[in-house]
Formats: structure tokens, sequence, C-alpha cells
């Protein structure tokens, strides 16, 4: 038989109570003894998808030398929560030569040749997403520095709300004087002092 990894996952103990992941398994099953898969489960409880930082998830992908033809899941969202995370792990596999099925999502086999031009395409509009989004991210802060926003950390301010003036500390530092002499010279706590001092080589 045909070594497969089947990968199983409940966000919560709520859902490992109401037998979520015995009811992956069984769809998973009846998706791998027609293709003749002799299944190797990797099995998070509780784990959220939000990354994939989960000690199942993990260990199978370091398995992955004893050369599964194929990770199977249930659904995709029990696998990753995120395009980006998707797409880069089943680059991973992929590179290990190990395909790919969500048996719930329909067209999501990288064993076919159609499976894996889906995937190219969800690829491709995952780049142009991040484009897009960039390029808007680009535009608005253009913008708004036109309006005359400023960016970066703010100016630090004395107790009277004057700015303190950095090339001032910088000169009373040269003088000898302590941060806290020179904090009582501007009249201003002595935190802001140590942070221009710090930031300054």
């Amino acid at each position: 038989m045909t070594l497969a990894f089947a990968y199983v996952r409940a966000s919560t103990q709520e859902e490992v109570r109401q037998g979520s992941n015995e009811r992956q398994k069984e769809v998973i099953r009846q998706c791998a003894e027609p293709r003749g898969y002799e299944l190797e489960f990797f099995e998070d409880k509780a784990k959220s998808g939000k990354n994939t930082q989960r000690p199942e998830f993990e260990r199978m992908l370091k398995s992955l030398d004893l050369r599964p033809k194929v990770v199977i899941v249930s659904k995709i969202d029990r696998f990753a929560r995120s395009l980006s995370d998707l797409l880069r792990t089943l680059e991973y596999l992929d590179q290990k030569g190990v395909g790919f099925v969500s048996v719930n999502d329909p067209g999501i086999d990288t064993t076919t040749p159609n499976g894996r031009l889906l995937l190219q395409i969800l690829g491709a509009f995952a780049e142009f997403e991040r484009n897009i989004i960039n390029s808007r991210t680009k535009a608005g802060r253009e913008q708004a520095m036109n309006k005359g926003v400023k960016f970066g950390r703010p100016a630090l301010k004395t107790r009277n709300g004057n700015f303190i003036d950095r090339r001032k500390v910088l000169e009373l530092k040269g003088k000898g004087l302590s941060a806290r002499a020179i904090a009582k010279s501007m009249e201003c706590s002595v935190t802001p002092i140590l942070s221009i001092l710090k930031e300054t080589p």
C-alpha cells in the first residue's frame, strides 16, 4: 500500500468533545480506501489554525522523509487559515514530492493536473492581492505626506509641551552633563533624554 499522511485538527476542547477530529478521520478514510492509501494520522487537539505552529502539524512536516505520496485533510481550514500559509506549505510539500488532497474542497488535489493548475491560479491571485495592498499603502502614505502628516516616531516634548531639541541634548551631553542634569536644564523628565542618548551612536 502507498503511505499517506492524514492531518486532523480541532480548534477548541469543545470541538474535541463533540467529535470533530473523529469525523474528519472518517471522511479521510473514505477518500483514502479506494485509492489504496495506508494512513498515518497526525492529530492536533484544541490548537488554533491561525498559524502553522502546531505540534502535530510540525511533526508531520518533519516526517516527510518517510516519503508519503500525499497529505490528506478533510477540509482546507483544518490545515491552514490563510492563503499565504496554505501556499507556502504546499510549495514545501511539492519540493518534497508530496501531493495534497482536501476531501471536501472540490478540485484541491495536487496529484491531478487540474488540482495543480488551481493552486497555481490561487498563488497568482495571492501575489496580485499583495501587490494591490502594497500599492494602496504607498499611495495612502504619499497622500498623507502631501497633507502634512508626518510618519515615524513622534517628537519628544517637555513638561510645558515644547519640543525637545535633540541637538541641544547632545550638546549638553558633550559638555559632560548627566542625563538627569540635562533633563533638569530642559525642564523635562529624564526618560526622553535617556531615549535620545540611547538612539545616538
